[in-house]
């Protein structure tokens, strides 16, 4: 353990006052250190066995007595401790196991054997059949370069520089 002279505390104490006379030292930058600080000593909760556990439980308490934890989350977080202390007392939820009636499908009502007319006619009323969408008719557009419509291998072609040496 080093042993702290008095010279050694003033020299410290003046060395801090020239460095925020200077500007190289800013409250900001004390604070962003100390959560630093503060973060890697406290912010890792371990459990109960941990000896700075009763602190962080005090932090805890003060956070909630200020509101900084939102209502839901806490439902959240009690829903999470009361099957941690007590799974047996939380029950699921009842599956119903009933299957639902059966329903005739589309395809069992076209088939030749099974078609009944009132069906037919209720299905037509229920599903409207849609509007023909009219087609316009496109012509197509000669180019100048090709003689009434004939194919024209050559018409896209660029000739380019030629590759002989």
């Amino acid at each position: 353990m080093t042993i702290i002279t008095p010279e050694d505390a003033i020299k410290a104490a003046s060395s801090v006052a020239r460095d925020v006379a200077d500007g190289r030292l800013t409250p900001a930058d004390m604070e962003a250190q100390l959560e630093t600080e503060l973060r890697a000593l406290v912010g890792n909760v371990v459990g109960p066995d941990d000896p700075l556990f009763a602190l962080q439980v005090e932090i805890a308490r003060g956070v909630l007595a200020v509101g900084g934890v939102p209502v839901d989350e806490l439902r959240e977080w009690a829903a999470v401790m009361a099957r941690r202390e007590a799974p047996e007392l939380i029950s699921e939820p009842e599956v119903d196991e009933t299957a639902p009636e059966p329903v005739s499908t589309l395809t069992v009502a076209l088939e030749p054997d099974s078609v009944d007319p009132e069906s037919v006619a209720e299905v037509a009323a229920v599903v409207p059949l849609p509007e023909p969408v009219p087609v316009p008719v496109v012509t197509p557009v000669r180019k100048a370069g090709a003689a009434s419509g004939e194919y024209d291998p050559l018409a896209h072609w660029r000739p380019g520089a030629t590759r002989r040496r």
